[in-house]
């Protein structure tokens, strides 16, 4: 498996099997590295260095998380549009995260609203993506993952 293209490279289609190696390869290098930056972060400046280490590890990880996301939404003949939506949510959570960590008084309606949209379709996306099958014979993505000769 190639993870530069897996990674960087958002212009052919992926299968499940791909899409879900990718996938949890991408959740444990964030929880690690993430747990790693907020250590520092907290070490050299509390919660606020913290919070904006961990959002730039966040950060870090969506441009291979929007590839991997593409590609597979490739498989499923979907545009694009959807995948970039939520990849905007989640670029626009981690921000607010990295200026805003903490809320005196609690979580506001705006940050809980935020938090269920994005969870709701961030879930949703996954489901799609990572539990139903993708578009039998060559689509306008290329050809089928699951028949195409490897390279």
């Amino acid at each position: 498996m190639d993870f530069q293209k897996l990674y960087l490279n958002g212009d052919v289609r992926i299968g499940r099997k791909e899409f879900w190696i990718g996938m949890v390869l991408l959740i444990v290098a964030n929880i690690v590295l993430g747990f790693i930056a907020g250590l520092i972060g907290w070490s050299v400046s509390g919660i606020w260095g913290a919070a904006i280490l961990t959002g730039l590890v966040g950060l870090a990880m969506t441009l291979p998380t929007y590839f991997l996301m593409v590609k597979r939404s490739n498989d499923r003949d979907y545009p694009q549009t959807y995948v970039q939506a939520l990849m905007a949510l989640n670029i626009a959570f981690q921000l607010k995260t990295m200026i805003m960590p903490i809320e005196f008084g609690g979580p506001s309606l705006l940050s809980i609203l935020f938090s269920l949209v994005l969870a709701v379709a961030g879930l949703w996306v996954l489901i799609d993506l990572g539990f139903f099958q993708g578009t039998r014979g060559p689509n306008r993505y290329g050809p089928d993952p699951l028949t195409a000769e490897p390279t």
